[in-house]
């Protein structure tokens, strides 16, 4: 059932009666979730409606700064396996751990300055290398994880035509995500991952549902890969070389049944989504006598996402398979959108694995925003000293870093014409990576 029908319902159960009352409320749910579709894939009525909306966020800050892309970029954030469960294969090739959580959580559209609407979100994910540990010729990993994203809508409050209160309810919307990811390389490194997610939708009538995202992600370091091939390092300089990194992205997210909250008959689609993209990452690398380092790089990053849901009429609707209305070239290529396709388009550049600077944009149809973003990193500002510290000086500090990191993501949308504009999620990423069994 949409939101609208669950509120018809909620009236009718509070109030004892058939007749449709007057509702006020300290915030109004239908223009609540009306206003999240301003932020993701805009709605037709042919195309676009589904319950359960806020599934759509993109939880990562990482990613929100590039336009909301952390699906096709490869990154260590614990919080980018929500938007591509193939993060997870990936980030497991370091057997490592990481975890991460909003700090604090985000006020959803400021623009309607509502106090209550907020959006949160926590992730934790371990990996373990098992080729190292059987000793095979290549790289193979498993990984294993846990996620949750809490919209809070507020408290909201039931009276009749003469102001009397009815009822109270408190409504929400929450989905428990389990991750399992297999990494792999063998020049490519590739990743596949699974979410399972437990979606609860509280409107005052009560939603369950369960659902499940299919994601892969390939990356391919072609210097590395080049080098390896021909057995010519690329030096630039002695310790510096050229770094080229591509990646693609394919995934397919929120598959499962329908969303109901009182009659099964009236229930509404998950949003299905068919998300494609892809980076390249270019730049310096700097190998000192214990590690090697991005010294500085520039990251481009495009991705397409279509919402399948395809509407017959209010209660009637049918998914498109594969892509829907995604073309390859001209979306993700291109960067050309079209009638029913997003097109998410971000930058990166870092400094010595300490700073980062991002910016992105959003279009699609009825929708434009843009976003900028920072991380931080402590383990790359301490190893800033390597440039200039003594060769003992550089064993320790490589000692004390190689295996622990914190780091700080923000970014913020921006917008003239959107409540969106303002919204700023902040998190803070603990990495555990690079160990050996």
């Amino acid at each position: 059932m949409s939101a609208a029908r669950g509120l018809t319902y909620l009236l009718n159960l509070v109030s004892g009666s058939d007749h449709l009352r007057r509702i006020h409320m300290t915030k109004t749910i239908v223009v609540t979730l009306s206003s999240l579709l301003l932020v993701i894939p805009s709605p037709s009525f042919a195309q676009g409606t589904s319950a359960v909306p806020f599934l759509l966020i993109s939880s990562s800050p990482e990613g929100n700064g590039m336009g909301g892309t952390a699906a096709s970029t490869p990154s260590d954030d614990a919080l980018a396996t929500i938007s591509n469960p193939g993060q997870l294969g990936l980030f497991s090739l370091n057997s490592g751990f990481n975890a991460e959580k909003y700090s604090p959580k985000t006020q959803w559209l400021p623009g309607f300055a509502v106090a209550g609407l907020t959006y949160y979100s926590e992730a934790a994910n371990v990996g373990a290398n098992i080729g190292e540990l059987c000793g095979l010729p290549f790289s193979l990993s498993s990984g294993f994880g846990y996620s949750h994203i809490d919209f809070d809508l507020g408290d909201f409050v039931i009276t009749d035509e003469t102001a009397n209160i009815l009822g109270k309810f408190h409504a929400f919307e929450t989905s428990d995500n389990y991750s399992a990811g297999l990494g792999f390389e063998y020049y490519l490194r590739v990743g596949l991952g699974w979410n399972f997610k437990k979606i609860r939708s509280v409107l005052g009538p009560t939603a369950k549902v369960n659902a499940t995202d299919f994601g892969v992600l390939v990356d391919a370091p072609v210097i590395r890969i080049v080098s390896a091939l021909t057995g010519d390092d690329y030096e630039i300089l002695p310790s510096l070389r050229p770094l080229l990194d591509i990646s693609f992205a394919d995934v397919t997210s929120n598959v499962g049944g329908s969303v109901v909250y009182l009659d099964p008959a009236q229930g509404d689609p998950l949003p299905r989504t068919a998300t494609i993209g892809g980076s390249i990452e270019g730049g310096l690398v700097y190998q000192s006598a214990y590690a090697e380092r991005k010294l500085v790089t520039f990251s481009l990053i495009r991705q397409a996402d279509d919402l399948l849901v395809l509407r017959s009429s209010s209660s009637n609707y049918s998914y498109q398979s594969g892509l829907g209305d995604i073309d390859f070239v001209d979306n993700v290529l291109l960067g050309k959108t079209n009638a029913n396709v997003n097109i998410r388009k971000g930058w990166q550049v870092q400094v010595a694995e300490a700073l980062y600077v991002r910016g992105g944009s959003v279009e699609g149809p009825g929708l434009a925003y843009s976003t900028s973003g920072y991380s931080v990193s402590a383990r790359g500002f301490i190893r800033l000293i390597d440039l200039w510290a003594p060769p003992a000086a550089q064993s320790w500090i490589e000692d004390a870093t190689k295996h622990f990191d914190v780091r700080y993501h923000s970014s913020t949308y921006s917008s003239t014409s959107s409540p969106i504009a303002g919204t700023t999620t902040t998190a803070v990423n603990l990495v555990l990576d690079g160990f050996s069994f």
